[in-house]
């Protein structure tokens, strides 16, 4: 299922152990592609400041196409994953690679900055392209 930021829902913590950590191969879903980064956004739907970072995330996503995944996660229905996540607030945003979160973004940001954020995490995975 899409959400309102284009990701992709997770609604279990079978689903994010697997999508997000790796920790299982098999999955109903079209799997998420392995060798790239995971852009998780926890958030939820009466939170104001979630709805404003909707739109910043759908055009990261956009933007960087084919280079991260984009996952959302309601806190309200996995208040454990966000938990063990370390989320004390929403909306925030995780950058996971090979199940390790490499960045975290608190707080509804600009696009430049989450795409600030996304350039670092794919820079140092050596997956970021010289612009010209």
């Amino acid at each position: 299922m899409v959400t309102k930021s284009g990701g992709r829902l997770i609604a279990s913590i079978e689903q994010f152990d697997r999508e997000v950590l790796k920790n299982e191969e098999i999955s109903e879903d079209p799997p998420l592609d392995p060798n790239l980064p995971v852009l998780v956004l926890f958030s939820a739907p009466w939170c104001g400041p979630c709805r404003l970072t909707n739109p910043v995330v759908k055009e990261i996503m956009k933007q960087y196409q084919n280079k991260i995944e984009v996952v959302e996660i309601s806190t309200d229905d996995l208040p454990e994953v966000a938990s063990d996540a370390g989320v004390l607030s929403i909306p925030t945003i995780q950058l996971y690679y090979e199940g390790k979160v490499l960045d975290t973004i608190v707080g509804c940001v600009a696009k430049n900055v989450l795409a600030k954020s996304v350039d670092k995490v794919l820079e140092d995975l050596g997956m970021l392209e010289e612009q010209v």
